[in-house]
């Protein structure tokens, strides 16, 4: 991601300026109201499709992104998903970029799930294909192209089981701004996690490890494009869980490792350039000064990226769910410590006032809807 702000003076940054050359998009109207039309009528077809079978015995999945848990165990040929409607009052991405910190973000999440294998009694359980959206519509303006509906994710992916309890997944995601403000960029994200509860019960980790590679474009701030030479990362962390009668609580916890030259450091130098005009009523030459800022973009160390913990608790709605619709109501704090120098840097960048914050406390409140 390639901020303007790198090349125009410090009074010309906005929460979320990046360059982008793309072909034109269509209206902000229509791809919003698009997208609320199509979620109404998916809820209309889940609710009245015969093909649609009654919800299996669900175990909790945590992605920190989406807060939303997905069905498991499910039979060949079923459909099964999430929708999930998350509010929160900030916007950092899943590199801690620090994209948006006024007004309220409303972020829709559809993920549809379908087992393409399913056998508990061998060391393979299941086999599901994923495939959905998510996108981040925001009170407050902004982009390159100002509008309310900043961006729109694709995902796809894979994920098997073995023994039970041993999960591998592989999704591949493509973030495309709605307000022309970055370049598509695409994402292959693979993790290993394991469900402990057989061993801990109540004090299960469910530990995991994920492994990120961009494979297009850049999904961090990019001060000299020529200087970027890294682009994986690695995340470790546990998402322990405990079941109490009317209430469920979370406590996803993890931290992110980068090698040198995944972030950039943005150290500014004041460069002096000196042309000369010609005065003709005067018949001789005049200095013109010109003072610009320059980046040097030297690669930040690599070590850890950032630590993220949050406290999530979420409630059912019985009195919204059906046979083939669960609803849940959930309201979480998520705490942000931002370690890397060239993180903090691109965050300044990406902020109107230049804000160095190390530390972000971030509110989510949202309703879950698995069918």
């Amino acid at each position: 991601m390639r901020t303007k702000a790198l090349s125009q003076s410090p009074a010309d940054r906005c929460p979320i300026t990046a360059h982008l050359t793309v072909s034109p998009r269509p209206s902000p109207f229509i791809t919003h109201h698009s997208s609320l039309i199509t979620f109404f009528l998916l809820l209309f077809i889940i609710h009245h499709s015969s093909f649609i079978t009654p919800l299996p015995a669900a175990t909790p999945f945590t992605e920190e992104a989406y807060w939303a848990p997905v069905a498991n165990y499910p039979r060949p040929g079923d459909i099964h998903g999430v929708l999930n409607i998350n509010l929160t009052d900030h916007y950092l991405t899943s590199h801690a970029l620090h994209q948006e910190n006024q007004g309220v973000m409303v972020q829709p999440l559809l993920l549809l799930t379908t087992p393409l294998y399913a056998d508990r009694m061998t060391w393979l359980s299941d086999l599901t294909l994923t495939l959905g959206g998510w996108g981040s519509y925001h009170t407050h303006e902004g982009g390159d192209v100002p509008a309310h509906w900043r961006e729109a994710d694709l995902i796809s992916g894979l994920t098997a089981t073995f023994a039970r309890d041993i999960k591998l997944s592989a999704f591949y995601s493509a973030y495309l701004s709605q307000t022309q403000s970055y370049d598509t960029a695409w994402e292959l994200a693979v993790a290993l996690s394991y469900d402990d509860t057989a061993l801990l019960g109540d004090f299960a980790l469910h530990p995991f490890v994920e492994y990120r590679q961009q494979t297009e474009g850049r999904i961090v701030v990019d001060f000299v494009p020529d200087l970027l030479n890294e682009s994986h990362s690695f995340k470790l962390g546990i998402t322990p869980q405990h079941q109490f009668k009317h209430v469920k609580l979370e406590l996803p916890t993890y931290v992110t490792l980068v090698p040198k030259g995944f972030y950039q450091r943005s150290t500014q130098k004041t460069v002096h350039e000196r042309y000369y005009g010609y005065d003709y009523t005067r018949y001789r030459y005049y200095p013109i000064d010109y003072y610009y800022p320059v980046y040097d973009g030297q690669p930040a160390k690599g070590g850890i990226g950032y630590f993220s913990t949050a406290l999530k608790a979420s409630v059912p709605l019985k009195f919204m769910s059906t046979d083939k619709i669960a609803c849940s109501l959930y309201g979480a704090v998520q705490y942000y410590r931002l370690v890397n120098e060239g993180l903090l840097d691109g965050n300044v960048a990406l902020d109107a006032a230049g804000k160095r914050e190390r530390d972000i406390l971030q509110f989510h409140l949202g309703l879950t809807m698995a069918f």
